[in-house]
């Protein structure tokens, strides 16, 4: 996901992993295929179970953030 804050665009696309959810109601999220847990990237709430958040500071943007799921796969 990125979102352009010059042109106030966003741009969302799904992959092998993840699946985007942009009509929810409480916002962008991202459901993991394999154990099928969300994922939360607003900053007010918890990204969600087995899930952390890592702000990154950098000058080449204005906000970058990386979000790391541990897969919890069943046997």
């Amino acid at each position: 996901s990125f979102y352009n804050w010059d042109n106030n665009t966003a741009v969302c696309n799904s992959s092998p992993n993840y699946q985007v959810i942009a009509d929810n109601p409480e916002g962008l999220l991202f459901k993991y295929k394999r154990d099928r847990k969300i994922l939360n990237v607003d900053s007010k709430v918890q990204p969600g179970d087995n899930s952390t958040r890592t702000p990154i500071q950098t000058e080449l943007y204005i906000q970058a953030v990386i979000f790391d799921h541990i897969s919890r796969r069943k046997t």
